[in-house]
């Protein structure tokens, strides 16, 4: 019975050569892409399982002496497979695999219920920089290691090596980027105050919470906080990022390694989602009065083209559904309904490193293209920071303003970032209060 079964199937596939080989190149991708699924994107394994099944298909072509001209069937059909194992592995994924794969805590609370003040902090979220020189390279060094952050194929072997090649390679740039703007980053002395103005504001509020702030690859690093919040017992993280729009390259890896940490060294430490306040009025108008600022008596903004500068993203983010580009350009429309502008003004990206693709236009490419439709007099709106630091001092007020004045703008102005302008901290404030609503 088993040798009729067997002989039955060598004659399907001699008989119908072309489905069988369909059949295999779908069903065999099957398991490769639930395999696949489970492996870090552009990791060396993953690469390994969405080829594995070539040799076989290939061999099966010439086996059964079948024309080139199914190639392109197989493929699609080899995608689908991948595809559907893929979207298996998705469905059977648990809460922890989630969380390593998308970099997106699923939070542990609901809500805050029998939580009081007391108990919970507010965490400030940042990526850091170095206060001083001598911090440089090993800021650098874990900026370039992380592999939430910088992914490229076969990153899951040579990670290390591009991070040493890529500090050492640029040290002297790098160095003469941070000596340009007073040798180090001013943004630990920035989250310092808001750190303690959004303390503050809480307090008025009757509000008596803990605020502290953490830097992924700068102290204070999530060891440090965690450690922090164990002697003073606390019980809840609200994370609050400074980021005000979402990625996971941002907030998302962020999130991910102070409760990588909080794992590790207190489990009991529980957390809040992490709110949003990109459309909030108050951090709105805190940008548009920035802008206003840059407006001398007896001038119009009218006559400013306005440029709406964002850290740019890698393309594989938004490949993955990163809202962050959407987010953005929802800001940029908050603003200019506020302004009641309706033209001359354009979104574009910036600080983009590496041969793979970003988002754009970039900056330099933008005012290439109005110089060549006469625009004279530029307004940079650094949208996506709420801090000044090497993004803005020295990118934008530096090296955009000197390739500004080479190309004939002749007027090129930055605003400065909403720091701790009243209406950004109240913002920060009720977003707090979205997740720790006040006592009726």
């Amino acid at each position: 019975m088993e040798g009729e079964k067997q002989n039955m199937f060598i004659e399907f596939i001699h008989n119908h050569p072309y489905i069988s080989l369909s059949l295999f190149s779908f069903l065999i991708n099957i398991p490769f892409g639930f395999i696949r699924e489970n492996c870090q994107k552009f990791s060396l394994k993953w690469f390994f399982w969405i080829h594995a099944s070539i040799p076989f298909i290939v061999y099966g072509r010439y086996a059964l002496h079948l024309s080139s001209a199914l190639v392109p069937l197989n493929i699609a059909l080899a995608v689908l497979g991948q595809t559907g194992g893929g979207l298996w592995r998705l469905k059977r994924r648990s809460p922890e695999e989630e969380e390593r794969f998308q970099h997106v805590y699923v939070p542990d609370m609901n809500g805050p219920e029998g939580i009081n003040d007391a108990e919970a902090a507010v965490v400030l979220l940042n990526m850091g920089g170095p206060r001083h020189q001598d911090e440089i390279r090993d800021y650098q060094l874990r900026l370039f290691s992380d592999p939430l952050l910088i992914r490229f194929p076969f990153s899951f072997m040579f990670q290390k090596i591009f991070a040493w090649l890529l500090t050492y390679g640029r040290s002297k740039k790098v160095l003469r980027r941070y000596q340009s703007i007073g040798g180090g980053s001013p943004i630990y002395e920035s989250t310092f105050h808001q750190t303690k103005a959004l303390a503050d504001a809480l307090k008025k509020r009757g509000r008596e919470m803990e605020v502290l702030f953490c830097f992924n690859y700068s102290r204070p690093l999530p060891k440090d906080v965690v450690e922090d919040l164990m002697k003073k017992k606390k019980k809840v993280i609200l994370p609050l990022s400074l980021y005000p729009h979402y990625s996971q390259a941002t907030t998302g890896s962020s999130v991910y390694y102070l409760k990588k940490a909080a794992r590790k060294f207190s489990a009991g430490l529980r957390f809040c989602s992490t709110p949003e306040y990109y459309l909030h009025e108050g951090y709105i108008r805190a940008l548009c009065d920035r802008i206003g600022e840059q407006i001398n008596s007896g001038e119009s903004l009218k006559d400013f083209y306005l440029v709406f500068s964002a850290h740019s993203l890698p393309h594989y983010f938004i490949a993955e559904g990163d809202p962050y580009p959407f987010q953005v350009s929802q800001t940029v429309a908050a603003i200019l309904s506020r302004l009641h502008r309706t033209t001359r003004w354009s979104l574009a990206y910036q600080s983009a490193v590496g041969p793979l693709p970003w988002l754009k236009p970039s900056v330099p490419e933008l005012m290439k293209a109005l110089v060549r439709r006469g625009v004279e007099k530029v307004l940079i709106v650094p949208v996506s920071f709420v801090s000044d630091h090497l993004e803005t001092l020295c990118d934008i007020d530096r090296e955009f303003r000197r390739m500004a004045e080479k190309l004939g703008i002749q007027d090129f102005r930055m605003t400065k970032a909403v720091e701790c302008h009243p209406a950004f901290i109240q913002a920060l404030a009720d977003a707090v209060e979205s997740v720790f609503p006040p006592a009726a």
